[in-house]
């Protein structure tokens, strides 16, 4: 993609020097970039946090803004990854209070069998998941009351007889990779394009850097390294090493913010074929909706005309009484999920991430895949592994909020 898609720089100077030595650089500053370098931190290691763009300006502000456990991987039988985000899904909450909100979200069914297999299934999710602190006493989950399942827009003329409720986790990505960057100890090198590589003896020794805001060049120099670049492992790989071989598949995903519908209260899961969910979101005076699946090949991608005609068909088709096409789109995004590489549909992949060591570059890691619910996980395994020593207080210890503001999470 072209350079203007990414955004410039701020006005402004960085003030860290123009040399600095540390224990690890960390290479990427989205979600998993951040929590390595907050778990670095409490245990008491230096590192450098670089990233072209500022904190949470790629991936990790276009994701569905959830902390879930995968209610979809009750479809597709991975309950193990479904029980091991559940778990993450309550870390967050203890540890980031103020940038979550729980949700009772509605799963409609068609028919009888349907309801009685949701409930099974849902009744499982919120049982394995029960740990939920910060729950509001206000919400149910269950079986939706009729005349509550009517009472929504959304439910006349749908091809559904009812509702079973659910509970997750909803978040503000952006402003929660922030706080993970600002309770880190972590030389903070944002708007820093890499100029090359020093590497010796089997080892990266050095990346050399040019601030984007002033010209200004700057040395990182580190013992180890951690490339956590998402959806541009592949590219970076490619121009910098001369690697060929394809790590990641990248799948994109649409969601589009309509304005709020009156009566339009709950979060709504639709599922679709081939394992996907339409999500019909109210959150932050707006209504969000998607995502379909596409297959692409690059970070930054456009939404294609023929994804946003699959949406609204499928929006349709299933809530016919909301007229989509008529309601204004304030906003919309495409995310892009980096999943490691397999054969298949992407819609069947995993989203489980992958630590891989490089192969020639004895002191560099590489994060490979991986979702936002899991990645304070796979950074604590990670800073374990680089530090020979686990910090369990990771689970417990509160974020330090960047901007000092409490969001409104009614």
């Amino acid at each position: 993609m072209p350079e203007p898609a990414w955004p410039a720089p701020p006005t402004g100077l960085c003030t860290q020097p123009q040399t600095l030595d540390v224990e690890v650089g960390i290479l990427g500053a989205g979600i998993h970039g951040a929590a390595l370098a907050r778990e670095l931190g409490l245990r008491g290691l230096s590192c450098a946090l670089v990233d072209r763009g500022e904190v949470g300006g790629g991936t990790s502000q276009w994701s569905s803004q959830l902390l879930h456990g995968g209610i979809r991987y009750l479809l597709t039988g991975d309950i193990r990854q479904m029980r091991e985000g559940l778990v993450e899904r309550a870390t967050w909450a203890h540890i980031a209070p103020r940038r979550c909100r729980w949700e009772a979200f509605w799963m409609p069914h068609g028919n009888v069998l349907e309801g009685l297999t949701h409930r099974f299934g849902i009744g499982l999710y919120d049982h394995w998941g029960s740990e939920r602190p910060g729950w509001p006493p206000a919400l149910r989950l269950g079986h939706v009351p009729a005349e509550v399942f009517r009472a929504d827009p959304r439910s006349v003329q749908a091809p559904f007889r009812g509702a079973t409720a659910y509970a997750d986790l909803m978040t503000w990505d952006r402003e929660l990779t922030k706080d993970l960057a600002a309770s880190s100890k972590a030389a903070l090198l944002d708007f820093h394009e890499v100029e090359g590589l020093e590497e010796g003896a089997g080892q990266l020794k050095a990346m050399r850097l040019r601030d984007r805001r002033d010209g200004v060049s700057r040395l990182v120099v580190a013992k180890r390294w951690v490339f956590a670049l998402g959806p541009w492992t592949d590219g970076f790989l490619t121009r910098w090493l001369g690697e060929t071989r394809k790590r990641l598949r990248l799948s994109a995903g649409i969601h589009v913010w309509f304005d709020a519908v009156p009566g339009c209260e709950r979060p709504w899961a639709i599922r679709r074929p081939q394992g996907r969910i339409l999500f019909v979101i109210p959150r932050d005076g707006l209504l969000q909706v998607g995502t379909t699946e596409r297959e692409v090949e690059d970070g930054w991608v456009p939404i294609v005309a023929a994804e946003r005609e699959e949406l609204f068909q499928a929006l349709e088709q299933n809530l016919p009484a909301i007229p989509w096409r008529s309601l204004p789109i304030r906003a919309e995004e495409l995310g892009v999920r980096p999943l490691v590489a397999a054969g298949g549909s992407t819609t069947h992949l995993s989203r489980e991430a992958i630590l891989e060591p490089h192969p020639r570059l004895t002191n560099l890691h590489l994060v490979l895949g991986g979702k936002l619910t899991t990645a304070r996980l796979l950074m604590h395994e990670l800073a374990t592994r680089l530090s020979g020593s686990p910090y369990p207080a990771s689970r417990t210890e509160p974020l330090r909020l960047w901007d000092g503001q409490t969001p409104d999470l009614r």
